[in-house]
């Protein structure tokens, strides 16, 4: 009878090599790059708002909403004419000049109390504007003499304006003889006033609307009873700013 001998498989344990320090495996720069690769598609793919009020768009332009949109100024410089039947402001004497008066001096445009006068300009809306946002035009002047009570001088903006592409319309006028509040009741002359006029529609309106403009002091409106010439210190239209600039050259 023979004998049964019972063999034993031994399992011998092979030890898994791992990379040497400071270095990546094949296996891991695979799973990252896939990784990278899914993350970049989803950047893409979306807008980053960083709160409420800020987004990242998905082209990388900074967009602020509701809160977070800025104020800026457009400014004009108004120019005086003579042809037809208009009727320009007088450059008249110096507005200001050295203590000792011996200065040259500076000069503004000033309106007469008794006469229709006025200036012309054309307005362009920049690309950084919010699109379908109020415009907001206000007159800056001041006195060479007598001090107005705040309310006794009346200003007019007559203006057309128009998207590209759109036609003109019939002009339409505001008029005003208030002061914004931040100036106060003027207590003398020569001091740096202000008068807002209602706002403009932004309905419509895109970047590189035109506004054509007919600045004039109203003397003919019954608040105007300042008895002095005043004078044009600047025009100019507060705007609401969303984004640096425009995504393209002609839309936003």
């Amino acid at each position: 009878m023979g004998t049964t001998h019972i063999v034993r498989n031994r399992l011998i344990p092979v030890r898994r090599q791992e990379p040497a320090p400071g270095r990546i495996s094949g296996r891991y720069i695979h799973i990252i790059m896939m990784m990278l690769a899914v993350t970049s598609q989803l950047m893409k793919a979306q807008d980053v708002k960083i709160n409420t009020n800020m987004v990242i768009e998905a082209d990388g332009t900074l967009r602020l909403d509701n809160d977070a949109t800025v104020w800026n100024d457009l400014m004009v410089f108004p120019d005086a004419t003579t042809k037809g039947g208009s009727n320009p402001p007088e450059w008249g004497t110096a507005f200001k000049k050295n203590a000792g008066g011996t200065s040259q001096g500076v000069y503004l445009w000033m309106f007469a109390p008794n006469v229709e006068e006025e200036l012309y300009f054309t307005v362009q809306i920049p690309h950084d504007y919010k699109v379908g946002s109020d415009l907001h035009p206000h007159v800056h002047w001041t006195t060479a003499a007598g001090t107005p009570s705040g309310s006794n001088v009346a200003w007019g903006l007559e203006y057309t304006l128009v998207a590209v592409g759109g036609s003109f319309p019939n002009t339409v006028t505001l008029t005003s003889n208030t002061l914004i509040p931040e100036c106060g009741t003027p207590s003398g002359t020569g001091q740096h006033l202000i008068t807002p006029f209602s706002p403009v529609s932004g309905a419509g309106l895109g970047i590189s609307s035109i506004l054509v403009c007919r600045l004039f002091r109203a003397v003919g409106n019954a608040s105007d009873t300042f008895s002095n010439p005043v004078g044009l210190l600047g025009f100019d239209l507060h705007y609401e700013q969303d984004t640096q600039g425009s995504r393209e050259q002609w839309i936003k």
